[in-house]
């Protein structure tokens, strides 16, 4: 039994890339049918189909260190530049699984939110589905080594995004069309940009690409592409001043969903501009030297105007999407210093903000789910009723600030050594006014959390027939929540945590030779 076994693991193991993409997606087909035999089995369709493509991504990124080269995957066996192309390496590879484990996590959290009863089984299945294309779309677009396809699982993010933003608060589809107006327009950027690359070499396939700009880095066509590229990977990944649409976004999102959408969903983009730049456009060249000046300015002024504006909200969700604006001018700060310690503190920044921001937005959907607390005035000694979300706030806003040994500081580390490396000493004083900003409206939070007279914190009270089934108030010495949302936070504290303290294994084993090898070359 053995030898079968052995074969069909290996078997199995050849096609992690896909998997890590189709299971989610068996997920979804099987929803709807699922839910309308009974309303809770649709979504356990999609939970499953998450947790089995994190074990996958997690055996591919470790099969990816194990050989020490990447993982090449042709669709159908078609070899590029024709076929399409799925290329995991020790970057790629990671963020794969980030995305893998927060969207499990996300739908584990969610299902306290949703109705199980028979008669909503539409509104669950509905719910599920987009959390399912979202993590689906994700996914490809961290995996995928075809430009064109990337636009397409772009595409799929971005709708599935437009609908768990409309279904949240009040305001959600106001800000929804806000995201479908901007969305629209960057990913309309990103595909002239692709149209101009594909009219001067006649290929879509990122590698092929490559080998072919080789002699025409000072070509207008190219440059002009490279415009369009930023703009379009600028407006996903919410990059100052193309923002516009994330503070409502981040905002009047549905409050289970928003912890994906924040977490995660701006983290992608910027690693697709990231592989997309030093990948296919190089370094020594023009286009190159047009990216590290735009993005370096960019970055500051996005780091600066998210954390002022930050100190003007109470709202706690507005502080947070404005503090997100912030940290995604940390990354493409990485991306400008263009060195080897630039471009880890980059990558480590994506691994440990997304952590951190989803864990700040987990604790939000909490408040919001217990108490209906939307302001920071509304949180006094709530660590009292709430230890584990008090202690996830915690933990997630003093590794935003930066402090060690959490995931933020070493992230920030880095940055600041690839600064220091290319003398460029005005991003070190950058970081360290940031992240003093940062401590000022986090500390101001955790002031109101824990030395603020106590506030009267009442259960909303929600008509019967309106409950979820397992979403009533919980009575009082019970557990604070109900335990698929306290998994997700305990699993928070513990990412962040282990991040920093393992920051040079995750270095040395993961990141070093794909980018030296990769992205330095």
């Amino acid at each position: 039994m053995t030898g079968p076994l052995l074969c069909l693991m290996r078997s199995v193991s050849e096609h992690f890339p896909v998997l890590v993409i189709l299971l989610p997606l068996c997920g979804i087909l099987l929803c709807p049918l699922l839910s309308w035999i009974r309303a809770s089995w649709g979504k356990r369709a999609v939970m499953a189909g998450l947790f089995l493509s994190a074990v996958c991504a997690a055996m591919q990124l470790g099969q990816v260190v194990k050989q020490g080269e990447a993982i090449h995957y042709w669709m159908g066996g078609w070899m590029p530049p024709l076929g399409i192309e799925f290329v995991i390496d020790g970057v790629n590879g990671i963020v794969v699984l980030l995305v893998a484990v927060i969207s499990f996590l996300t739908a584990l959290y969610s299902s306290p939110f949703q109705p199980h009863n028979r008669q909503k089984w539409f509104q669950t299945a509905g719910y599920y589905v987009l959390i399912g294309f979202l993590a689906t779309g994700l996914l490809g677009m961290a995996s995928t080594g075809d430009a064109f396809n990337l636009y397409v699982f772009m595409e799929i993010t971005a709708l599935s995004g437009y609908g768990l933003i409309a279904i949240g608060e009040e305001k959600g589809p106001i800000a929804a069309f806000r995201y479908l107006l901007t969305g629209t327009i960057g990913a309309s950027m990103y595909l002239l940009g692709v149209g101009f690359l594909y009219a001067a070499t006649g290929t879509l396939n990122m590698a092929d690409l490559a080998d072919r700009l080789s002699g025409l880095s000072d070509s207008p066509l190219v440059i002009l592409s490279a415009g369009c590229l930023i703009v379009g990977f600028g407006i996903k990944m919410a990059l100052f001043p193309l923002h516009g649409w994330q503070p409502a976004a981040h905002s009047y999102a549905h409050p289970a969903a928003d912890p994906m959408i924040a977490g995660i969903m701006i983290k992608v983009p910027a690693y697709g501009m990231l592989r997309f730049f030093y990948c296919v456009f190089r370094e020594n060249s023009p286009v190159m030297e047009l990216f590290f000046q735009c993005i370096g300015i960019m970055a500051v002024c996005g780091i600066l105007y998210g954390s002022l504006k930050a100190l003007r909200y109470d709202t706690y969700n507005k502080i947070l999407a404005y503090s997100s604006i912030g940290q995604v001018g940390y990354i493409a700060l990485g991306f400008s210093i263009g060195n080897f310690y630039g471009i880890v503190g980059a990558v480590l920044h994506i691994l440990s903000h997304a952590f951190m921001k989803t864990g700040l937005f987990y604790t939000s959907g909490a408040l919001k789910y217990r108490y209906g607390i939307h302001e920071t005035d509304e949180m006094g000694q709530i660590y009292r009723k709430m230890p584990l979300t008090g202690g996830t706030m915690t933990v997630c806003a003093l590794s935003m600030i930066g402090l060690p040994p959490f995931a933020g500081f070493f992230s920030k580390w880095y940055l600041a050594l690839g600064a220091i490396q290319n003398r460029q000493y005005f991003y070190v004083a950058v970081l360290i006014l940031s992240s003093l900003l940062s401590a000022i409206y986090f500390f101001r939070i955790l002031e109101k959390l824990f030395m603020n007279p106590e506030t009267a914190h009442e259960v909303p009270v929600v008509p019967t027939e309106e409950m979820a089934e397992g979403t009533r108030p919980l009575p009082s010495g019970k557990f604070e929540l109900p335990w698929q949302m306290m998994i997700p936070l305990a699993a928070v504290v513990l990412a962040v945590i282990g991040l920093g303290l393992c920051n040079s294994a995750i270095v040395n084993e993961v990141l070093r030779q794909t980018v030296e090898e990769v992205f330095l070359q």
